[in-house]
């Protein structure tokens, strides 16, 4: 599922083909109740709709009754028919059918979305999430979980914690050893966005101008965190993949903590501090643990100010 604010078009087709092919068995033998309801909603309105909906749904062995059936109409509403204010009411009566479902209460949250009310749908977004990690269906543990968190980081921007970032920086390093300064460096971080993909792009520059390394991020709302790959270009080991967890620990402080594997498949962590001294100016320093990981040993550290 993409995570922008078309996602209710793009779930609802999900939807209406996984509807179909989920339940393909059983409306084979069963009437489909939302094909009824639908029908009456274009005949007589949404109030008669609610009411068939009421008389149909104790006939339990002629008509199939899942929360899928109102999902299905309810997305048909709003997308098809650009029916906000019926749409409202039928994924509302499929919270109230589906009381202990996180679907339901996803889908009524692309509802408020597709409204403009981003704020109101963080609400039943973080319930759906909620439902859905305690759940045992597993339909619910994967898709409809994946979905609701990849939509509440959209809303809540947390795809974009680290585009302070963007653009071009001077930078002046340090590196350390055991503590002690073993070296200076000088040359320039090229950080680039790409809306789309919501990819962060820094291409690493010497002094001559020349790219010596390449870092790609992309925020992963599953784990609440970012996904990076590294590349350096002098002394190529293939693609070196992290994972980047991040903390706010003061104003205008960011705590990083990265976690990869070496080469010997060994879990290890790196810890990164930045200080956003002003817009334009960052102090980023880069610890890793010292002995029996009790202590963080700063190994490298960069003073960034931004050229454009």
């Amino acid at each position: 599922m993409r995570t922008n604010f078309n996602l209710p078009r793009l779930i609802g087709l999900f939807l209406l083909c996984f509807s179909v092919t989920a339940f393909a068995q059983d409306t084979q033998t069963k009437k489909s109740i939302g094909d009824a309801v639908y029908q009456e909603y274009k005949q007589n309105g949404t109030d008669s709709a609610l009411k068939t909906y009421s008389q149909l749904k104790s006939k339990t062995g002629e008509y199939n009754l899942t929360e899928w059936e109102l999902n299905r109409i309810g997305y048909q509403i709003m997308m098809d028919d650009k029916d906000l204010v019926s749409a409202e009411k039928i994924f509302s009566l499929n919270m109230k059918e589906y009381p202990q479902a996180a679907n339901p209460r996803d889908s009524y949250a692309d509802y408020l979305i597709e409204k403009g009310d981003p704020e109101g749908a963080k609400k039943y977004l973080k319930e759906s999430i909620a439902i859905a990690e305690k759940s045992d269906n597993e339909d619910e543990q994967t898709r409809i979980l994946q979905g609701s968190k990849a939509k509440l980081a959209q809303l809540e921007n947390k795809h974009k914690q680290l585009n302070f970032l963007v653009g071009n920086w001077s930078l002046n390093s340090t590196n350390f050893t055991n503590g002690v300064e073993a070296g200076k460096n000088t040359g320039t971080d090229e950080v680039v966005y790409d809306e789309a993909s919501s990819l962060i792009t820094i291409n690493h520059k010497n002094s001559n101008g020349e790219i010596t390394a390449k870092r790609m991020m992309v925020y992963d709302p599953i784990d609440e965190g970012y996904d990076m790959a590294y590349i350096n270009t002098l002394a190529p080991m293939g693609i070196e993949t992290s994972f980047i967890k991040i903390n706010e620990v003061g104003d205008n402080k960011l705590e990083l903590m990265e976690t990869y594997n070496n080469q010997k498949g060994e879990k290890k962590k790196m810890k990164h501090e930045i200080n956003k001294n002003d817009t334009n100016k960052l102090d980023w320093v880069i610890f890793e643990p010292g002995a029996k990981g009790q202590e963080w040993k700063k190994v490298y550290a960069m003073k960034m100010e931004k050229k454009n």
